[in-house]
């Protein structure tokens, strides 16, 4: 059965980006026990009305908590919809080499327009837990229109 497809930072991408990451969480963070980490990402100019979606959560090696509103995190992502967009659908695992260096090339050139930023260190999540949230993100890759 193939996944529900949804538009990036739409309703329905959303539910699925917790359903998926409250899974991976519960299924490893006997990898992670004495995790804390909390990241926010701020999507502005959101299709169809151009409103801004705000995706943060605090995992730790109990549990994931999500919130609607930007929090104090170890990591801030923020950027534009269009801009965001090629890196969501982009799955690192399967992605050729060249596919990773157009990606690379097209966020140093967002970040360098103003329309993606990033603040903070993932470093200070547990390696376990980085590799989780690369899981994530390749699974929600792969569902993202």
């Amino acid at each position: 059965m193939t996944a529900a497809r949804h538009a990036y930072a739409s309703p329905g991408w959303c539910d699925a980006m917790r359903a998926i990451l409250t899974a991976l969480v519960d299924r490893h963070r006997h990898d992670f026990p004495d995790a804390d980490f909390r990241m926010c990402e701020v999507v502005t100019a959101v299709p169809p009305d151009g409103g801004t979606v705000v995706l943060a959560a605090r995992i730790t090696g109990e549990s994931v908590e999500f919130f609607d509103t930007e929090i104090d995190a170890d990591v801030v992502v923020r950027g534009d919809h269009d801009a965001m967009l090629p890196a969501a659908r982009l799955n690192r695992r399967r992605a050729t080499p060249e596919e990773n260096a157009a990606q690379a090339v097209h966020a140093m050139a967002m970040a360098k327009a103003g329309r993606v930023s990033m603040q903070g260190d993932m470093g200070k999540a547990p390696k376990p837990l980085l590799r989780v949230l690369a899981e994530m993100h390749d699974q929600l890759a792969d569902i993202t229109l």
